[in-house]
């Protein structure tokens, strides 16, 4: 029987300065150049997978995991995403406090960034889709006093697969705080809330309501 060996992705990247497309960028949702540093997040002007180099059309940025790199271009239809990223691996978990009253299971690290400028300790898996390990949700539910999910919630879906796998998450691990946006606002997750709000006021008191 052969034996494949899988191949491992390098990914490295070129820094550049930080610059008013990053600003205007990152401002619609209330996070600044320091919580981006406090979360490995940088702008690149290139990129290198396994030695091929790539030039970034448009605002680009790495996010740094140890030695790992999600790379994010926002504006972009094709390639928006690249990574060497692996389900082990926790967004925001690193910046969580040892200890707290309170932590959100959520969709992305933008949005776990957001809940930080609000003062709320989150983390994010590498994909909506991937069930969280049973150790992972013991450690914090030992380390955080109440637990809650918050997911998109893909109103235009049928399967709505945001408000599915987070239904799924509480079922199986008892977590009775399911946070989602009502349909009717018609926006799926917590950062488009702040960016079409352009406040955090409204989402903290939804947060309140739902836990």
């Amino acid at each position: 029987i052969p034996v494949f060996e899988k191949k491992l992705t390098l990914i490295q990247k070129k820094k550049r300065s930080w610059n008013i497309d990053d600003k205007n960028f990152w401002s619609k949702y209330f996070v600044d150049t320091e919580i981006l540093r406090k979360f490995g997040v940088e702008p690149i002007s290139h990129y290198w997978i396994n030695g091929s180099r790539f030039t970034c059309k448009s605002i680009t940025y790495a996010y740094k995991f140890g030695d790992k790199f999600k790379i994010y271009a926002p504006y972009e239809k094709e390639n928006k995403w690249t990574s060497n990223t692996n389900k082990n691996i926790i967004q925001g978990y690193q910046q969580l406090p040892n200890k707290g009253d309170f932590c959100i299971i959520t969709s992305s690290l933008k949005d776990v960034m957001c809940l930080f400028k609000m003062g709320i300790p989150a983390v994010a898996l590498q994909s909506e889709m991937q069930m969280p390990e049973e150790k992972m949700i013991k450690e914090i539910k030992n380390r955080f006093k109440k637990v809650a999910l918050f997911y998109d919630n893909d109103f235009d879906n049928p399967n709505n697969p945001g408000q599915t796998m987070a239904n799924k998450i509480c079922k199986k691990y008892n977590i009775f705080n399911n946070i989602k946006i009502p349909e009717n606002y018609k926006i799926k997750d917590l950062s488009d809330y702040i960016a079409h709000f352009k406040s955090t006021k409204g989402l903290e008191t939804l947060i309140r309501i739902q836990t």
